[in-house]
């Protein structure tokens, strides 16, 4: 894990990302001139390197948010990206990456780190909030509008805005789900004591491939009017994979978390 560095690793970024996003001509791209801009005014441009071959990348940018009752604007990094090699993914790169971000973030005194991702790709979620202990923000259906791009093409753009505090341990892990006795079935909200559970596909590409997209549309709308209303009151979120090709959201009342709001 090291600093991208020069023009020809940040097109070497671009590449990468460009095939493991499978990115049409019209969808955009980035370029090595907006990464290295990025890179000397206080953004991270984090690469994953096996020998000298580029294998995954990350890059963020500085932001801040305003502070509250008269306090200083908070700063923190926001990562817009993480990719890795389609042929090396599931080998960790990935925790490498964050990792490594998270250690370029502490060298220069930033203590918070932010991004979004698609809730609907639980692996990411998994990720991002049982490994990590990242918690939830927001959610903001289609964020960048509802017809998708890559490999995503035609699929909202629905996401859940996440927080990694690096200065406090990460949050407890959330109970795993149970099964009811009737099994799961996608699309449905469980009530488990005061938590709320919501059970989606473990793979979403792979039913939007066999449903179809309109199936998958209808799904994901049903999806998305959970996830508003569980995060008016809830923000402890954590996901988790289970047997039959399922996955499942817990939804903890802010309450629960020790009697305070979890977020940071």
């Amino acid at each position: 894990m090291r600093d991208v560095d020069g023009p020809l690793e940040m097109a070497d970024c671009v590449a990468l990302y460009e095939q493991v996003m499978g990115l049409r001509r019209d969808d955009g791209s980035l370029n090595p001139r907006l990464l290295t801009a990025l890179q000397d005014n206080s953004g991270l441009v984090v690469g994953a390197y096996l020998g000298d071959a580029l294998v995954g990348f990350t890059y963020s940018f500085l932001a801040r948010e305003q502070g509250a009752d008269g306090q200083a604007p908070r700063l923190y990094q926001y990562s817009q990206l993480a990719v890795v090699a389609q042929e090396r993914q599931g080998l960790g790169i990935g925790r490498l990456l964050k990792l490594g971000q998270r250690d370029r973030c502490l060298a220069e005194g930033t203590t918070l780190i932010r991004w979004a991702y698609d809730p609907m790709q639980t692996r990411n979620a998994h990720f991002n909030l049982d490994v990590l202990g990242a918690v939830v923000d927001a959610f903001k259906p289609a964020m960048y509008g509802t017809s998708g791009f890559g490999a995503a093409t035609g699929e909202s753009t629905d996401r859940f805005i996440v927080s990694w505090r690096l200065d406090t341990p990460a949050r407890p892990e959330a109970p795993a789900p149970l099964p009811p006795p009737d099994g799961w079935s996608v699309g449905r909200v469980y009530d488990d004591g005061d938590d709320r559970i919501v059970v989606l596909p473990d793979d979403w590409h792979r039913l939007r491939a066999e449903a179809g997209p309109e199936h998958a549309a209808r799904l994901r709308g049903r999806l998305t009017d959970a996830f508003v209303r569980l995060l008016a009151d809830r923000t402890l979120v954590s996901c988790v994979r289970l047997p039959g090709g399922l996955a499942a959201y817990r939804f903890i009342p802010r309450a629960a978390a020790h009697g305070t709001d979890p977020r940071p």
